[in-house]
């Protein structure tokens, strides 16, 4: 395997993608489990540690899309390079029903942005659990590929714009960054891609 096998490679769908991977890391903080994590973040902000430099602790970036370094003066936060293998073995989307069955066909919203859109593509409520595992599965493709658009970072994390293809029409979605390379759901769509 040459430097290039290692640094590019090809996806699932044909596509070339990075495997130039990084963890984001911070003093002390565990991936897992959630609420001791959480814990700890609270105790070393109170010493001073940046909420939002420890909310990104072991999250997976691709080297060349990542946020910068440093945050801030003073950031005690590091990299390092991690094998594509790992992000391939760990990442992983999670995308709850109640973001479609709860949010986007809401009875509240009929008739209204994005009840309407999806009506409009022939989705109902009842579409609900396969849009759940078509959005899973796409986003995870495309992070793992490095197709993703940093957003917001701040003490909740790293929000990312992934793009996401339904009956042709390819638009964002909403994604949180979480450690290891786990993806969460938080809005099915967050715009149209120009």
């Amino acid at each position: 395997m040459g430097i290039v096998d290692e640094l590019i490679g090809v996806n699932e769908r044909g596509e070339i993608i990075s495997k130039d991977w990084v963890e984001w890391e911070h003093f002390m903080i565990p991936n897992k489990p959630k609420w001791l994590r959480d814990i700890l973040r609270n105790s070393i902000a109170l010493k001073g540690h940046c909420l939002t430099c420890t909310s990104v602790d072991g999250c997976y970036f691709v080297r060349s899309n990542m946020p910068e370094q440093a945050l801030h003066p003073h950031c005690d936060c590091k990299t390092k390079t991690i094998s594509y293998g790992i992000v391939q073995k760990n990442a992983k989307a999670t995308s709850g029903i109640e973001k479609f069955r709860d949010y986007v066909f809401a009875p509240k919203h009929y008739g209204k942005g994005k009840v309407a859109l999806f009506k409009s593509w022939g989705y109902t409520i009842d579409d609900s659990e396969a849009l759940r595992r078509e959005y899973a599965e796409q986003a995870l493709i495309a992070y793992k590929s490095g197709q993703y658009k940093l957003k917001k970072l701040d003490e909740h994390g790293q929000q990312l714009a992934i793009p996401v293809s339904l009956k042709g029409k390819v638009f964002y979605s909403g994604w949180m960054l979480c450690p290891e390379g786990e993806i969460v759901l938080t809005t099915p769509f967050g715009g149209w891609i120009k």
